[in-house]
């Protein structure tokens, strides 16, 4: 008969702490620390916003805090590289889906990227406004965006071309001036909410068809 002492020992569990593992608790860390930078800095403003005031949102501790992020300009940073991503998702989808006619496919298009953001106005507040002069790297990074959002923005031109709907031209500087006028007039509606969304969101429709050259065809 053997002897207990010799028997193998099993491995040590990971720390268990209400039934979650340390790994899930600093997951769940994470998530609650993006969901408060999208949250005070949509509106109270980055330049406001105080690690402390993060933590006491996302209820953890500073220690917890620097465990996920170097600091707020990390969780800046993090927020607006999930709301890129999911944008970018939206924006390609739209792009590829069938429409019947010129004037839905722009639609589509145009839905994917304005009512991404301006849905929650949060994602608005901080994709639009705040992430402005925020720091170099984060400028840095906005101006990657808007280039990865103009090319989005001109493969969609360039399919419109090819399918005969427009002139067969460079629609890059096109692109690039519909980004920027699209993010001005979101930029304006966020401070001056005169209008509906639905209505903001047909202004940028007929301002996409007059400057595509596209009047309801």
């Amino acid at each position: 008969m053997s002897n207990l002492n010799d028997r193998q020992q099993p491995a040590p569990a990971k720390r268990i702490y209400a039934k979650k593992s340390a790994t899930d608790r600093a997951q769940e860390r994470h998530e609650r620390l993006l969901e408060a930078g999208l949250q005070l800095f949509a509106t109270q403003g980055y330049a406001q916003t105080t690690i402390e005031a993060l933590c006491s949102e996302a209820k953890v501790t500073t220690r917890h805090f620097y465990q996920s992020f170097q600091g707020r300009e990390a969780l800046l940073l993090a927020v607006y590289n999930q709301m890129v991503e999911e944008l970018q998702i939206g924006l390609l989808t739209a792009i590829q889906a069938e429409h019947q006619n010129m004037q839905e496919k722009i639609q589509q298009v145009i839905q994917a990227l304005v009512t991404h953001y301006l849905t929650d106005t949060r994602r608005a507040q901080i994709g639009v406004l705040e992430v402005v002069g925020a720091s170099a790297t984060v400028e840095q990074r906005r101006r990657e965006v808007i280039h990865s959002i103009v090319n989005y923005v001109q493969v969609f031109l360039n399919t419109v071309m090819q399918e005969k709907k427009i002139p067969e031209r460079n629609y890059y500087w096109l692109a690039v001036a519909m980004v920027g006028g699209i993010n001005e007039m979101m930029a304006e509606w966020l401070m001056n909410r005169s209008i509906s969304l639905e209505e903001l969101v047909q202004e940028i429709i007929n301002t996409v068809n007059f400057m595509a050259g596209n009047q309801g065809n």
